[in-house]
């Protein structure tokens, strides 16, 4: 029977190490210079340590091994072999110093001498992915330049954790004297080796971990934050960054505190303290100021995160976008609002409407009179004071009901440019009266719009009547134009060179009853109505304006499809 017969293993089994003691055998002509030979070893074991230290893969990992024992012994064959079932990429991994013969490619065998020299047991079955034999068998061809003699040769395991996943075989010129030390450089360079594929291997895995960990939570729907003991921000979620505005890189380092607006400082910390000491925190809802203005409205979930020792080494908050939630809430609680006040403002004007038209026709009727007597100048004023109050008192009622009760009317295909021309017509007694100079700049061909023509004639007389009142006392100018702002967008402006509006009057220009103007001159109420029926046409309307530079006014409405 032949001893190199393969004997395939049932089931996988681990090799357990036994406690031995390994001698090179060292003829005494070679005591001398055993100290230098073991230096020499040892110098270029270190090297190949050196060259594996970083990101290596296995191969290069046996490659640099392989290569050190060549520096030590060019005259000897070295092949460093990795089982299948142990290689990352399923098949044999190997590094040598010769060509492999032909007959044994497809194989990684291993002797039974080679495990007891490494210190394993008795070995009852071979080991997972290789084949055991009795004595060693050459593997590897001569050099081109060498001759092919018969080789003699040994080998030594690659293990890990107890399991032989590899093999090191060294050969030589059969009957030839064995080099100084060369047993003992082959254990010492499987055992480095072995150390070296398992680092690297832990080395890869943490940085595939880690990269798998950026991947979810680059890809994660969620804002979500790693906070270390100290406070500093350790990991942010992209869906952080796109939720609040701010440069996700800026954030890492970053004291979570800052995040936050000086009144909920003190919560933000309470809740981080006691997540860190383990204890149970629910789930809180935090306003954070975002880079572009404005505040995103976030409910944060808060667990530590322990270290192997069960050390509590940091924070993590999952958060939930409450912001859109919070805004259709805001709308939902309006929209009661303006129910409440449509009901409220009815009766209202009901009852002013009566009396105030009694006023007003029986003012009309002295101004008349006394204007036919020939009354006195100050008594004709005083009758113009009151007719002058009750028109106010109207034109007040007027737009507390059109801002509580918007029109029901239907929308319908509508020109924009029309639209500014007729508003225009409204207001040229006013526009007459205010001395303002009117520019006009319309693009043409422009797609129509789906609207209420009768509120767009509100929304640009609104605008219109506000330029005149801003407009300076000489040389007061308006620019009206339009044009198409995008395939399925168009724009109108309203430009004035007044007088403008101050950075913390503009932030509420749009507040019902707030007004720029000085007091008793307007309702407040205009630019509120005006802000209702753009957005009920699903547009925008914008502000730009700076004391002594005037305003503009952007209007931006969706065309119909054409």
């Amino acid at each position: 029977m032949d001893d190199s017969a393969h004997r395939k293993p049932p089931a996988r089994q681990s090799l357990e190490p036994r406690v031995s003691s390994v001698k090179a055998i060292i003829t005494p002509g070679r005591r001398a210079t055993e100290a230098s030979a073991l230096s020499q070893i040892l110098e270029s074991l270190n090297q190949a340590q050196r060259e594996t230290a970083g990101f290596a893969t296995d191969e290069r990992i046996l490659r640099s091994y392989v290569h050190a024992l060549e520096r030590l012994y060019p005259k000897t064959r070295f092949a460093m072999r990795l089982s299948p079932q142990a290689a990352e990429s399923a098949a044999i991994v190997q590094a040598t110093t010769h060509h492999i013969r032909p007959e044994a490619m497809d194989e990684v065998a291993i002797t039974e001498a080679g495990l007891l020299r490494a210190g394993f047991t008795q070995p009852a079955e071979p080991p997972n992915g290789m084949t055991l034999r009795r004595t060693y068998q050459a593997i590897l061809l001569a050099g081109p330049a060498e001759e092919q003699l018969p080789a003699d040769g040994f080998d030594a395991p690659l293990a890990r954790a107890g399991e032989v996943i590899g093999v090191l075989s060294a050969e030589f010129e059969r009957g030839a004297e064995v080099p100084a030390r060369l047993e003992e450089a082959v254990l010492m360079a499987a055992t480095q080796a072995s150390a070296a594929i398992e680092s690297g291997r832990l080395r890869r895995e943490s940085l595939h971990l880690r990269d798998y960990l950026e991947k979810l939570l680059e890809h994660a729907n969620i804002p979500v934050l790693v906070v270390g003991r100290d406070r500093g921000i350790r990991v942010v979620s992209s869906a952080f960054g796109r939720i609040t505005g701010l440069d996700r890189k800026e954030l890492v380092a970053k004291d979570v505190l800052r995040l936050a607006g000086p009144s909920e400082r003190v919560r933000v910390l309470s809740a981080f303290v006691n997540a860190l000491r383990g204890r149970e925190v629910a789930p809180f809802e935090l306003r954070l100021p975002k880079a572009g203005g404005g505040n995103a409205r976030l409910q944060f979930t808060l667990a530590p995160i322990l270290e192997s020792e069960g050390r509590v080494a940091g924070v993590i908050a999952i958060g939930q976008d409450r912001t859109e939630v919070r805004e259709l809430e805001g709308q939902v609680i309006h929209a009661e609002k303006l129910a409440t006040l449509g009901q409220l403002a009815a009766g209202i004007v009901h009852e002013i409407n009566n009396p105030l038209t009694s006023i007003s026709v029986y003012g009309e009727y002295l101004l008349s009179k006394l204007t036919r007597s020939g009354a006195e100048h100050a008594d004709v004023k005083r009758v113009e004071r009151i007719l002058r109050s009750s028109d106010r008192i109207m034109s007040f009622t007027r737009n507390l009901l059109t801002y509580a009760r918007p029109s029901k009317e239907e929308a319908e295909s509508v020109s924009l440019n029309d639209a500014l021309r007729e508003a225009v017509g409204f207001c040229e007694h006013i526009i007459r009266d205010a001395g303002v100079s009117v520019t006009l700049d319309y693009a043409e061909n422009l797609p129509k719009v789906n609207a209420v023509p009768g509120q767009l004639h509100q929304v640009f007389v609104n605008l219109i009547t506000n330029a005149c009142n801003a407009a300076l006392a000489e040389g007061g100018s308006m620019r009206l134009s339009t044009h198409l702002l995008s395939h399925d967008r168009i724009r109108a402006e309203v430009h004035d060179n007044g007088v403008g509006i101050r950075a913390a009057e503009l932030n509420r220009v749009f507040e019902p009853f707030f007004s720029t103007r000085r007091k008793g001159t307007g309702t407040g109420l205009g630019l509120s109505i005006v802000k209702n029926i753009i957005e009920e046409h699903q547009g925008t309307i914008e502000i730009d304006s700076e004391p002594g530079r005037g305003t503009t006014v952007l209007v931006t409405l969706p065309c119909l499809d054409h």
